[in-house]
């Protein structure tokens, strides 16, 4: 069934109008036709609607019932990642909103290839991400579209990370002591998981990173890919916590 993400407050009197985007989704590619039923999902419900009118700018559809589901974890995963080379962010993203990841941040470190030069390029990049990430959240039947935030670099991380209260999570290929079993030994509801580029980070910034508060920890004997050890930290994250069977 169809996902229409939007606000509580685009339903008014029971109706909710369909556009952009995910108005010419459903015309041009799901050939929707009026009486077809959707899903659209909001900030705190999930409903069922049956397509009432298909227009040229949107798509009138009538709320029919509400669906009692919720598909989201209890924890919330935010995946911090060194902006990696080619289309391997969009990997990252896509197979982390399926897990279940509620956010992401790109990060710029010492060690990253990709080179974003101007806030065009930047903007460009975000909005294909943001696309993906909301098209993993249909598929997987999410109740909310993970928020990919803007690029920031590693110093302003660990400013960040300084107030807040989380569980933060570095895979580092060098650290052969602390395990992640060890860290997850006491669940906590945040956790930030911080990934570097291919060449993984810099010494400095590890140290940064310890001194804000995080775990620096090894992932097992082999070296995994930077779009590996995102995927693989979170994933035992949820086990953990009881967020998966």
């Amino acid at each position: 069934m169809f996902r229409y993400f939007c606000a509580d407050d685009k339903i008014e009197s029971g109706i909710v109008r369909v556009t952009g985007g995910d108005a010419r989704h459903l015309k041009t590619i799901l050939r929707a036709e009026a009486g077809d039923v959707i899903s659209v999902v909001t900030e705190s419900r999930e409903y069922t609607a049956e397509i009432a009118e298909i227009n040229k700018e949107d798509i009138i559809c009538e709320i029919t019932g509400e669906i009692d589901r919720n598909n989201e974890t209890e924890i919330t995963v935010t995946l911090c990642q060194g902006i990696p080379k080619q289309t391997k962010m969009e990997t990252i993203i896509q197979q982390n909103v399926e897990l279940g990841v509620k956010s992401f941040i790109p990060l710029i470190t010492e060690r990253t290839v990709v080179k974003l030069n101007d806030k065009g390029r930047e903007q460009k990049k975000l909005d294909r991400w943001r696309k993906i990430a909301k098209e993993s959240s249909k598929q997987s039947k999410r109740n909310l579209v993970p928020e990919v935030e803007d690029i920031i670099t590693v110093r302003e991380l660990v400013d960040r990370l300084k107030k807040e209260d989380a569980q933060i999570i570095v895979p580092y290929e060098l650290e052969d002591m602390k395990t992640l079993k060890e860290v997850l030994s006491q669940p906590k509801q945040r956790y930030y998981v911080i990934i570097g580029p291919e060449g993984g980070f810099d010494i400095k910034e590890i140290e940064m990173l310890r001194e804000a508060g995080a775990h620096i920890v090894t992932l097992g004997k082999r070296i995994l890919r930077t779009e590996t050890a995102g995927l693989v930290a979170s994933s035992v994250i949820m086990y953990a916590c009881d967020e998966m069977i």
